[in-house]
C-alpha cells in the first residue's frame, strides 16, 4: 500500500512537472511560427519587388519553398484566389485562422498575421512595399518580444511546475 502511495505521489510531481514544460514548449513553439511566418513575409515581398508577378503565380512559386505552416497557407490561397477569383481581403484571415488554429500564438500576432489580407492585391507596387515593411518591423517586434517571454519565463515554468507537484504531494503525505 505504501508503494502504490509513493508511486501515486510521484505521478503527481511529475504531472505537474511535464505541464510546466509543455507550458514551455508553446512559448518556443510561438517563436517558431512567427519566426517562419516572417520568413514568407520577406520571400512574397522579394518576389513583389524583383519580379512584380501576380499574386497568383508569386504564391505559387513560393508554396514549394517549404512544408512550413506560412508556406502551407500560400497552398489555399493560390487555389482559391487563382481559380476562383477570389477577394483577398475575404480569404486571407480565413486562411489564417484555419492554418494557425489551436497554436499558441496571442491576438496580437494573429493580428499581425490577418494583416497582409487588407492590402495585398488591393494598392499599388510602392504601397504593397510600405506595408510589407511594416508587418516585417511589426513581426520582428513580436519575435523580440517572445523569446524574452521564452528566456524569462521558459525555464520559470518547469520549475513551477515541479514545485507545485512537489506541494501538492507533501499536502497528500
Amino acid at each position: 500500500y505504501k508503494m502504490l502511495r509513493i508511486l501515486g505521489l510521484l505521478g503527481i510531481v511529475a504531472a505537474c512537472g511535464m505541464a510546466g514544460i509543455l507550458k514551455t514548449k508553446d512559448l518556443k513553439r510561438r517563436v517558431i511560427l512567427l519566426e517562419d511566418y516572417l520568413r514568407m513575409i520577406i520571400e512574397i515581398k522579394g518576389q513583389i519587388n524583383y519580379f512584380r508577378e501576380p499574386l497568383p503565380d508569386i504564391f505559387d512559386k513560393l508554396r514549394k519553398n517549404g512544408d512550413s505552416k506560412a508556406f502551407s497557407l500560400l497552398n489555399g490561397l493560390r487555389d482559391e484566389i487563382g481559380e476562383k477569383g477570389g477577394d483577398m481581403v475575404k480569404i486571407w484571415p480565413l486562411k489564417i485562422e484555419e492554418t494557425y488554429k489551436n497554436e499558441p500564438l496571442k491576438e496580437d500576432d494573429m493580428d499581425i498575421f490577418r494583416y497582409p489580407g487588407e492590402f495585398m492585391g488591393q494598392t499599388d507596387y510602392d504601397n504593397h512595399i510600405y506595408h510589407f515593411s511594416y508587418v516585417e518591423d511589426k513581426l520582428q517586434k513580436q519575435i523580440e518580444d517572445a523569446r524574452e517571454e521564452l528566456r524569462q519565463k521558459g525555464p520559470m515554468y518547469g520549475r513551477i511546475g515541479f514545485f507545485l507537484g512537489a506541494m501538492i504531494a507533501i499536502i497528500f503525505i
